[in-house]
């Protein structure tokens, strides 16, 4: 699925989580886009979509997202500076 491009928000527990209209139309934050490889492995994606829903733990999310592709490191430390605010 292809991500719709949304404008930051300042609410919700991860400071801008897409709301669930957002999230069914695979709508993500510019910001978060911008830590994104132009192609994430789709498994990534899961765990992202997941991680952003609250259905994972960041600990869980910085476990598993990177495992399809080990340079997916430096993009979950980068997610999670934005998302986050780390």
């Amino acid at each position: 699925m292809a991500w719709k491009r949304v404008q930051q928000r300042a609410a919700g527990p991860l400071a801008g989580d897409p709301t669930a209209q957002e999230a069914e139309t695979g709508a993500i934050r510019e910001d978060v886009l911008a830590c994104l490889p132009e192609r994430l492995h789709p498994v990534s994606q899961m765990f992202l979509e997941r991680w952003l829903s609250g259905d994972m733990t960041t600990a869980e999310f910085l476990r598993w997202f990177h495992m399809p592709n080990s340079s997916y490191l430096d993009v979950a430390k980068c997610l999670l500076a934005v998302v986050a605010g780390a």
